[in-house]
């Protein structure tokens, strides 16, 4: 499975900002895996597209500090339901079914850029079997070729690990868990202070995000926009004797 994430980030996300956003998409981000656990996510596509949407409901009238948070989700029209037992499409031309990207804008700067991941469901202590390896060594490579910003999410019954795609290449190990990864809440709050991505995958609305979904080729995308909250209105009005003696 391969995901597409595009982000704009436009402020200095403080330490406690970045970990309360992490936490809550964290959440969300394992209800996915409690959704795989029950038998609602059969293959990793069907993961990406349930991941976006458990991402945007999470997101719905959320706020850290000054910063109100809202997504956007593009899916592929080649599948409806999480629950499909076979695969309708070829392998996605940049090796990504899933892009994120983050868009954060606020009266002091904007940043946009985005990330490619390609998800694998893989138990702890399991290796990946000779055709799956192969196939995601091809994934990687094309996600790579595209851009650095590449990731593999391992996910299970409990959780999502997170693996760089030149780390997958680089090793060359069936056994992915041999290789460093890290909790998916230390990529959501990392990402969302701007250590991490690719400033050429960028969506602006939930039109180019279409668009950046398409040419992509993936499963689905989702945009995470970060705005600051709307100054408050003053309302001028007068005491009545106020100062008077």
């Amino acid at each position: 499975m391969s995901v597409v994430v595009s982000l704009l980030l436009g402020v200095n996300v403080d330490r406690d900002e970045a970990r309360a956003f992490a936490e809550r998409l964290a959440g969300a981000t394992r209800r996915v895996c409690r959704d795989y656990r029950d038998g609602d996510v059969v293959h990793e596509e069907p993961f990406s597209d349930q991941l976006c949407g458990r991402l945007k409901e999470t997101l719905e009238d959320f706020r850290t500090g000054e910063i109100v948070w809202q997504a956007d989700i593009a899916r592929s029209r080649g599948r409806f339901s999480a629950r499909s037992l076979t695969k309708t499409k070829e392998e996605p031309a940049f090796g990504a079914d899933l892009v994120m990207v983050i868009d954060i804008d606020t009266s002091t700067e904007s940043v946009r850029k985005g990330y490619l991941a390609q998800a694998k469901r893989l138990e702890p202590g399991k290796r990946l079997d000779a055709a799956e390896y192969r196939r995601l060594l091809g994934q990687c490579e094309r996600m790579v070729a595209f851009t650095p910003a590449s990731l593999v999410f391992l996910y299970h019954q409990t959780d999502v690990q997170v693996i760089s795609a030149n780390a997958v290449l680089s090793r060359r190990d069936t056994d992915l868990w041999s290789i460093e990864t890290w909790p998916i809440e230390v990529l959501y709050e990392d990402f969302a202070i701007c250590w991490f991505g690719d400033h050429r995958i960028q969506a602006t609305d939930p039109a180019s995000l279409e668009g950046l979904r398409a040419m992509m080729d993936a499963e689905a995308a989702i945009r995470i926009a970060g705005r600051g909250s709307p100054e408050p209105d003053w309302i001028d009005f007068e005491l009545d004797g106020y100062g008077e003696e």
